[in-house]
Formats: C-alpha cells, sequence, structure tokens
C-alpha cells in the first residue's frame, strides 16, 4: 500500500479522530481538510467545497499530515482519551 498517493485514506477510529483533532493543532483549513478526508472525500471534490485551487489542497494536505505525523508520536489507544 503506497502512502503517497493523492487520493490514500487512512482510516482512523473516532478516538483517533477527536485526538487529533484536539492535538494536531491544525488551523481552520487544516480541520476542514482533516473532516473530509474521514468522509473519504477526494482531493478534487473538497477544493470544490472549500474554493480553493487543487494545488492549494495539496499544500494543505502536505501540512496536515506533518502535523498528524507529529502528534501520532503521543497517541496511545484507550489510554489518551482518558488525558483530556
Amino acid at each position: 500500500m503506497n502512502l503517497n498517493t493523492r487520493n490514500f485514506y487512512k482510516e482512523f477510529i473516532k478516538e483517533e479522530i477527536d485526538f487529533y483533532l484536539r492535538e494536531a493543532n491544525f488551523d481552520e483549513r487544516e480541520r476542514l481538510l482533516f473532516l473530509y478526508r474521514n468522509k473519504k472525500m477526494p482531493l478534487e471534490e473538497i477544493a470544490e467545497r472549500m474554493c480553493c485551487s487543487v494545488s492549494t489542497i495539496n499544500r494543505i494536505n502536505r501540512t496536515m499530515k506533518k502535523k498528524i505525523i507529529k502528534a501520532s508520536k503521543f497517541y496511545y489507544s484507550g489510554i489518551s482519551k482518558e488525558w483530556e
């Protein structure tokens, strides 16, 4: 499975979604993109909904992924929710 493909969808569980929304320090556009991607929406459709170019969405997507990777080292399944 190639994680670098543009329309690869990581299937997060509800606990993970809540964790990343809380801990990844997303700005408004990254947060919206994260929620759309969790609904398995293609980047092209997201670009239309957010009134941006696909290139802009790709840039937002890259910064969002970096924040997810940084926050992921603090995620522990079943425990992170208790640390709120």
